[in-house]
Formats: C-alpha cells, structure tokens, sequence
C-alpha cells in the first residue's frame, strides 16, 4: 500500500558532487537520479530503499519523504577509466561506443616507446608495415595500407588524435612516454569525430598539468643499440597555473645488416619529441588547456631485399628514408556551470614528410650475377631505380560545442592542405617528376541526445551532416612514357552519419547495450600520372554498422564483449597493379570502389585480479571480411576481375594473454602471448601471411621513487610477415628469348626480431 513519494539528492561522501544516474530501488519500484543527484521515488510504509552506483558502495536506507545520501567511493576494476574522446566525458562501464582503452597503467607496463608496440592489446586492431613505423591502420579490416605516392587524397579509415591535434595518417608521431591513457573506437564513429572515423579513431591524451610538483626521469638500453632517454617535470606556477613538460630521445640501429654497403644502421630509427601543457583554471567552473607538440623522426628505411630478407639481408646500394616533422598545438576551454558545459577546441600542424627508397633492392653487383646477368657495358643500361615521395601537410581544426543537460549540439570545421612531390629514376635511366596540389575543406554540425527511457532504459542519438570540398592538382614531366598534361578536379560531397543506440542497466555491475550507425568517408582523386583521366576520382564509401555490447565489472573482474555486423557501399579498395604486363615501371598504385563489402565478427577484452599479487588480461578479436566482385582497368588493353573473397589485411582472429605477478613495491613479472591469423596482403592478388605468435615479457623490482626492468620482445625471434607484395621487380634473363623478363613473385617485409633491454625509471615528488 502506497503512503507516498520519497525524494532527496545523493552526493559524493568526500567531495559532495551530485551525483548522476544512481541506481535506486524499493521493493516495487525504481529510478535514477538526474544531473543534481536528485530522485523520487513511490513508497510504501517500512520500506526500504536501495541505492548502487558504478564505483560506490551499495547501501540499503530507511525510506522516508525528504532524504540526503551519501555514497562512499568503492575501490572496483576500472573504477576511474573516464572515456574521454566522445562529445562528453563517460564512465568506461557506462560508454555506448565499442571502445578499448589502454590506461596509464597498461601503459606503463608495456615494452615499448610507440603505439606500435601495445597495440597487439586491441582486438581485430592492425597496421600494415612498409614504414619504419606505422602511419596508418586498419580496424576490422577497414583502412589504408600504403604510404606510397598516388594513393588518393589525405582522408583516412581511421582517424589517429593526440591532445586535440589531428594526426591522421600520421601515426608515426604516436610515441607513449607521458600519456594518461589511449581510447580507440572500433566500428564507424563518423557522427561524432567526422571525417576519418568511418572504421574507428585512436585518441592518445596525455598527462595534464597538475598543482604539486612531480618529476620522472626514463632511461632505456637494448639490442642493436637502442638507446632512449625521456624525462617530465610537473611545476605547479600559483593558484590558476600549471605547466607540464615532457620530453623524449630515442635510436636504434635497426635489426637487417646492408651487406653492398657493410652498415648495420640503414634501416635506423632516430625519434624525438617534446611536449608542453599550460594548464589555466581561475576557478571551479572555468579550465583551459594549450598544448604544444613537436616530434621530430628522422628514421632511415632499407628493408626489402630481392632473396625476401632470407637472412635479414640487404643489397641496397643506397639506404632510403621514412622521416616525419610535426610541429602542432592545440587548445581547449572548458566552461562548466549547472546544466550547462560549453567547450572550444582549436589545433594546428605543420608536418613534412619524406619516404624514399632504393626500389630495385639491389645494386650494380647484384644485378650482373645469374640469373640476371646485366652487365651495362653488354646491355647499355643499368637497373637501377631510387624513388622519392615528399609531403608537405598542414592542418587546421576548429570546434564548438554546447552541452545542456543531456542535449549536445556543436560545429567542426577543417582545412587541410597538402603539396607532394615525388621523383623516381627509373630503370631506362629516365626520371619521372610529379607533383599534386589538395585542398580539403571539411563543414560540419551534429547533434546528440541523451534520454531516461526509465530507470534502467537509456536512449542515445546523435546526427551529423558534413560538406567535404576537395580541390586537385597534378602534373607531371619527364615522364616514362612521354610528356602529360596537367590534371585538375574539384569535388563536393555532402555526407550524413548517424548513430541510435539503447542502453539497458542489468544492475550497477551489468549493462548491455544495442545499437546502429552510419559512417562515412569521403571521396578524393588519385595522383597516379598513368591513370586515365576518368580513373582518377573515386566516390565516398559508407558503412551501416550494427552492434550488440556488453559490459560487466566486479571488484576482480571486467569483461568486454562486442559482436557486430557492416555493410560498406561503394567500398573503397586500395589497387597496386602492373599497368603494363612485365614492366616494373608502370606499377602504380590507386584507389577505386568496388561494388559492396561486409564484415562480422566478435570482439573481447576482459581481465581477472586472481589474488594481491596475480592479475590475468586478455583480448581475443574474430573477423570475418567480404570484398564482393568488382572490375577494374588494369591496362588499356586488359580489364581485371577483384574481389569475391576477404579483404586484405584482415586476420580472421588475433588474440593477446597477459600474466602479471607483482605487488605495488617488490618483484614483478610480466609474460604477454600475442598473435594473428594469416591474410591477404593486398585486394589485388591472392599472396597470403602465415599466422603467427609472439611472446614479449620483463621482470623487475620496484623500490616506490625508482625501478630496475629487464625486458624482451618477440623473445622466441618469431619470423612474421608485416607487408607483401606480388609483381614483377627481378629482371630474369631468358636465354630464348635473348632478353630480360619480369616474372611475378611475392616480395614479403618482417617485423622486429627478439630484442632485449633494460630500463631504469626514478621518480621525484
């Protein structure tokens, strides 16, 4: 029998902050609390009421009409894992987007200087190598692969942020010393992060300035003389200012051996980056912080050799280079009052690149013994060919966002430019200069919501209507074939993405949620000289994406679990192709739609503190991926059939198991067991990877203000396949004939082999 309502407001025991979507029950009924932390609730007489919250203790109080409760903060796994990359910050527990997230405890346990080295965490997360480091990845099979010239304008399939700043197709710069945490989006997110989001975002955000004073010092030694130093210092500067600096320097000789040449470092790294962070705040209700970046890579590139590196050799007669210079800032302002939370973000980079390569993977020796046999002074020629890409990009980013209540409406807009340069020495001799011109302006405003369907039923909706403006040119001279007129284009694209999502509260442990999406990516023009005119452009893609989730967390545990559906239209496929059937020159690659693709599967990542000192993660991402058939021009006399099976660079399963053993001062010991299926190397040809499996690990001891750390990676010296390629590049001499031909073969790239190290760390507060 009902004798009435209950109502009251429910805070933080410690800090008395309201306290937003508290779960709270009677025996015959229920709510949450809203934005202030309050609630009301029908009662009968004598009842109790209960009330649990994600990170508090669950308490059971005596109902009566007027009530404040206190909630006392619950030490739970993930208890302050803050989402923090969406439109506004959530609880990880509480987050409607498929996302994994690599705290600074994950972090700080890792082996290694860049996101290349914790990324095996991710499920169904990969990168295709061809680079000293990575600049571009793939998610759920979804992404660009190649850095090479003529691949299409500077829009990517997954977006790649740091601190605010848009370093898309720039992930070289992702180095992971001083980063709070790494959040990485999976399925298409273009309603909220735009234009490079269609297959996921990766947003590395790291250490804000704090008001003590910290400092922490990093020193790094290991095989084929890796040598880092990093350092942080922390200054508090009066009540409303902090600056925080952090700085890091690191090399590594590579691990092939040039045998022309007698190096051992032409395929060296030499990484540098500095970062500062001023954070302003002149009262509770007001912050701002300015970022300032800049990363200087200057890494050499010689990793390709005609015999597939059978061991680790290279014959280059001149080491290449794959270097990266960003020089970027951001600034966000956050004003926060009541319901209302009003943010700006602006950023801007400047960024050189520079790929070059020795692409005959030879020299004049190499090419005179069998079976080529070209000696220049029988031939009157030599095989020789050193390609060149420089990049010039800058970036400017502008965003403006109103949150009221659980209504959140903003305005993005972008400019990038872009100006590449390429230049090649062709085998004749003959050299090949081309160049192109991009603009690309991006428009955008969204929307999303929030709703309390009920007590346990959540709705979440979001919209976003884009214009893309795409202008481009291109020339070339002296080329191969002949003279070419120049090429220009400009391109508008109007795109839509969308996302409606339901969240159901199991209890304050449990919650699953459902959703669909539409993502986008925008169209553009290929650089390729050769290519037809009326091949050059090529039309947005779009994804409807389809995801059933759930979210558990106890005071052991956390398990994650996704399984997903999507269907790409217009999908855009990445083509290298042999223009001209037997002659290395015309290899080009382009960008061109295929008809429709799909892609399903499941993804997990959960972890279990077995005891004080034993914890156990895990992640395991199944795929299944479908190119349909499609045909392309392949030359001007021959039309090619693609498609009808997976995409490339798509594993049917990766996985990673981790064991740490460890107190929070003492001994410690980590073991990590990752792996990948076997895939397709490119959407143009049938070459296959092997599965494969790694083992990484370290020990140590931690004192509190320092730690000693013995670590190994890849310890087992696994050989595996990061990149491949299948055409015709070894000119084989033909008796019959009395000439040379170019048979096709598969040309394989690896991966790092066992390296070993140690690494000290002190910390100073």
């Amino acid at each position: 029998m009902l004798c009435g309502q209950a109502t009251g407001v429910i805070t933080d025991q410690k800090t008395n902050e309201p306290l937003e979507g508290v779960n709270i029950t009677s025996d015959s009924f229920g709510t949450t609390s809203n934005e202030q932390g309050e609630f009301s609730i029908d009662i009968s007489e004598g009842e109790n009421i209960q009330f649990s919250f994600i990170g508090y203790k669950k308490i059971i109080l005596p109902a009566t009409k007027e009530m404040i409760v206190q909630l006392e903060k619950h030490a739970i796994k993930g208890e302050l894992v803050v989402v923090r990359g969406g439109l506004s910050d959530e609880l990880l527990q509480r987050s409607s987007s498929s996302v994994s997230v690599l705290d600074h405890n994950n972090l700080k346990k890792a082996d290694g200087s860049h996101f290349q080295d914790v990324m095996a965490t991710v499920p169904n997360l990969n990168a295709a190598g061809g680079t000293s480091r990575p600049r571009y990845f793939q998610i759920r099979g979804v992404g660009e692969r190649s850095h090479y010239f003529a691949e299409g304008p500077p829009n990517f399939s997954v977006g790649f942020v740091m601190d605010d700043i848009d370093l898309s197709g720039l992930g070289m710069a992702g180095m992971l010393y001083d980063l709070d945490q790494i959040e990485v989006f999976k399925g298409p997110h273009s309603s909220i992060y735009g234009p490079n989001a269609l297959a996921g975002l990766i947003s590395m955000r790291s250490f804000e300035p704090m008001d003590s004073f910290k400092s922490h010092v990093s020193l790094t030694g290991g095989t084929d003389n890796i040598q880092r130093i990093s350092g942080m210092v922390n200054i508090p500067l009066g009540k409303m200012l902090a600056l925080r600096i952090a700085t890091s320097s690191g090399s590594g000789d590579g691990f092939r051996k040039n045998k022309y040449l007698d190096k051992t470092n032409t395929n060296e790294r030499k990484e540098n980056f500095i970062r500062e962070k001023l954070l302003i705040k002149p009262n509770d209700h007001f912050t701002m912080i300015l970022t300032a970046l800049n990363a200087v890579l200057d890494n050499k590139y010689d990793a390709w050799s005609p015999d597939n590196n059978e061991d680790l050799f290279t014959y280059t007669n001149q080491h290449g280079e794959d270097s990266q210079k960003t020089k970027a800032y951001s600034l966000r302002a956050n004003y926060n009052k009541n319901k209302m939370n009003a943010t700006f973000i602006t950023s801007n980079s400047e960024t050189d690149l520079v790929h070059a390569y020795d692409g005959d993977w030879g020299n004049d020796d190499y090419w005179l013994q069998a079976p080529y046999n070209i000696d220049p002074n029988v031939t009157g020629w030599k095989y020789e060919f050193f390609d060149s890409t420089a990049r010039s990009r800058s970036n400017q980013t502008l965003e403006g966002r109103l949150q009221y209540g659980n209504v959140v409406v903003g305005y993005f807009s972008k400019t990038l430019t872009e100006n590449d340069n390429a230049s090649g020495w062709l085998y004749g001799g003959d050299a090949t200069l081309a160049a192109s011109e991009f603009k690309f302006d991006v428009s955008a405003t969204y929307g999303q919501i929030n709703k309390n369907i009920s007590d346990k039923l959540k709705l979440i909706m979001n919209l976003r209507k884009e214009t893309d403006q795409i202008s481009y040119k291109g020339t070339a001279s002296n080329y191969y074939y002949g003279p070419l007129d120049s090429v220009s284009f400009d391109l508008d694209h109007d795109l839509l993405g969308g996302k409606m999502a339901l969240q159901y509260l199991i209890n304050d442990e449990m919650n699953v949620v459902v959703s669909a999406s539409q993502g986008y990516k925008a169209g553009g023009v290929n650089q390729h000289p050769s290519l037809a005119t009326e091949n050059r452009p090529y039309d947005p893609e779009y994804m409807k994406n389809f995801e059933l989730g759930l979210r558990r967390y106890t005071d052991r545990s956390t398990v994650h679990l996704t399984g997903f559906y999507a269907k790409r239209q217009k999908q855009q496929v990445s083509i290298s192709s042999q223009q001209n059937e037997g002659d290395p020159n015309s290899f080009v690659f382009y960008t061109a739609n295929a008809t429709t693709g799909s892609l399903s599967g499941l993804e997990f990542d959960g972890s279990l503190q077995l005891n004080k000192m034993f914890s156990l993660n895990g992640s395991l991402g199944l795929l299944n991926t479908h190119v349909d058939e499609f045909t392309f021009e392949s030359d001007s006399a021959m039309t090619s059939t693609l498609g009808g099976r997976e995409a490339a660079h798509a594993p049917q399963y990766s996985f990673n198991v981790t064991v740490d053993f460890g107190r929070e001062k003492g001994l410690f010991l980590r073991m990590e067991v990752t792996g990948k299926d076997k895939f397709y190397f490119s959407d143009s040809h049938d070459e296959i990877s092997e599965p494969y499996q790694l083992v990484n690990g370290h020990f140590g001891y931690n004192a509190g203000s320092w730690s000693l750390k013995i670590w190994g990676r890849n310890i087992l010296d696994t050989r595996y396949a990061t990149r491949g390629f299948y055409f015709g590049l070894e000119p084989i001499w033909n008796e019959e004939l009395q000439d040379h031909e170019y048979p096709d073969k598969k040309y394989i790239s690896y991966g790092d082999p066992a390296h070993f190290g140690l690494s000290l760390d002190f910390a100073f507060d």
